[in-house]
């Protein structure tokens, strides 16, 4: 591979990355922003469920759109295909100036389609374009970063200018919406196309297809600790803002700011562990129960000693991002992998991962609003706690002849 070409590709991984980015500070953003929309919308505050159907809408959305997503490349090529993805993101920008709730709902979910067909298809470019399996864990892990860094980003402003931000939230949106159109235009500009297909000349390209895929066990067992996973995660940063500064003592911006900020920090972490002689089951499982017992310290001291909430939701975030990047590298170290194989295998994954915390989190939203607080907050740590026991059942990927080099 050329020095242009390498080049064009760490272009277009970039330009994916920044992409995701916008996505995720336009739905952080929106979600800090639900008061104000509902009351632009219905004129005041609604129930929990009601108030939480966008983000219903976008992770359904998402299901959908990852499982579509390896179709489409192969019909359309990379190339095509994520620029599909980059332009249904502008969706989000639509939906900000239509004229009720549903419209804007359905909007945003048109917008989320865009956003999990762009993570998905981060695979097969790092795959095509990154050969060197160090690099390739420092490449994933920055992709895996991409939603921490909008989330920060969003809570950094809602710390420093929530006055000014929650005044207009249309206008808070476009802002962030508006990044899209940039993304979208640098993508037409320098994208170029490849076989998605294509292993490489030594060796064959072995079909994968859904139907395998749904056969893997182990990819079953990898969506659903990622499930458990994401219903931390991203209800930590989307939904418990707005939980933390009605039910506890905790501002929930700063929560946001502490998860996020140390998540980055986290992927550091991440990347330096991952590319040391250590099996990877032991360290999914060490830091997977730091990050459960963590923030269900977080919740403990909600409303006891909220300078120790700050503290573990600081380990939480940290902990999170330690494990996340060795955590999605592990298709990558599979045997046999090959870009078609990564697209059809994550299509799964994340429509895995986003369904099992679609259904957490509307069983969550509801225990909240008909049995109170404490009864939503047991089930949270019950399915967050799925994590660790899923992890235990992982293949180890680390290979024997690098442990032992390790070892001596």
């Amino acid at each position: 591979m050329s020095k242009t070409e390498k080049g064009r590709g760490y272009f277009m991984l970039a330009v994916l990355w920044l992409a995701y980015v916008t996505f995720a500070m336009n739905w952080v953003a929106g979600s800090s922003l639900t008061p104000q929309i509902m009351d632009t919308f219905f004129g005041g505050p609604v129930d929990p469920i009601i108030a939480q159907v966008v983000n219903y809408s976008i992770t359904t959305a998402r299901v959908f759109a990852n499982i579509l997503a390896a179709v489409i490349i192969m019909k359309l090529g990379p190339k095509k295909a994520a620029g599909t993805g980059i332009g249904l993101l502008i969706m989000g920008l639509v939906a900000i100036y239509l004229p009720n709730y549903w419209a804007y709902t359905a909007a945003r979910m048109v917008m989320a389609v865009g956003g999990s067909m762009v993570i998905v298809y981060m695979n097969p470019f790092v795959a095509h374009y990154i050969k060197n399996s160090s690099e390739k864990l420092k490449i994933n892990a920055a992709n895996t970063v991409t939603y921490n860094a909008g989330a920060f980003v969003v809570a950094v402003l809602f710390t420093l200018f929530a006055k000014q931000l929650v005044q207009n939230w249309q206008l808070t949106l476009t802002f962030f919406a508006s990044l899209t159109l940039v993304l979208f235009a640098a993508w037409l500009w320098k994208a170029e196309d490849f076989q998605a297909q294509k292993v490489s000349e030594e060796h064959p390209l072995e079909r994968y297809t859904y139907k395998d895929a749904v056969k893997d066990p182990f990819l079953w067992r990898f969506g659903l600790a990622f499930a458990s996973f994401l219903t931390l995660y991203v209800l930590s940063l989307v939904s418990f803002k707005a939980v933390f500064d009605e039910y506890t003592l905790v501002n929930g911006s700063v929560t946001n700011l502490l998860i996020s900020g140390f998540g980055i920090i986290g992927t550091f972490a991440g990347i330096a562990i991952g590319n040391k002689d250590l099996p990877r089951k032991p360290v999914l499982f060490m830091v997977g129960l730091i990050m459960v017992g963590s923030f269900t310290i977080t919740l403990v001291f909600a409303n006891i000693h909220p300078t120790v909430s700050y503290i573990f939701a600081a380990v939480c975030g940290f902990a999170c991002y330690v494990q996340y990047p060795i955590f999605l590298n592990l298709p990558h170290e599979l045997q046999g992998m090959h870009p078609q194989r990564l697209t059809v295998m994550f299509g799964l994954f994340w429509a895995i991962a986003y369904a099992g915390q679609t259904i957490a989190t509307i069983i969550w939203s509801y225990l909240l609003g008909e049995a109170g607080y404490l009864p939503a907050m047991i089930f949270f740590i019950a399915v967050i706690s799925c994590y660790v026991f899923l992890v235990l059942t992982f293949p180890e990927t680390r290979q024997k002849e690098k442990l032992v080099q390790g070892v001596a």
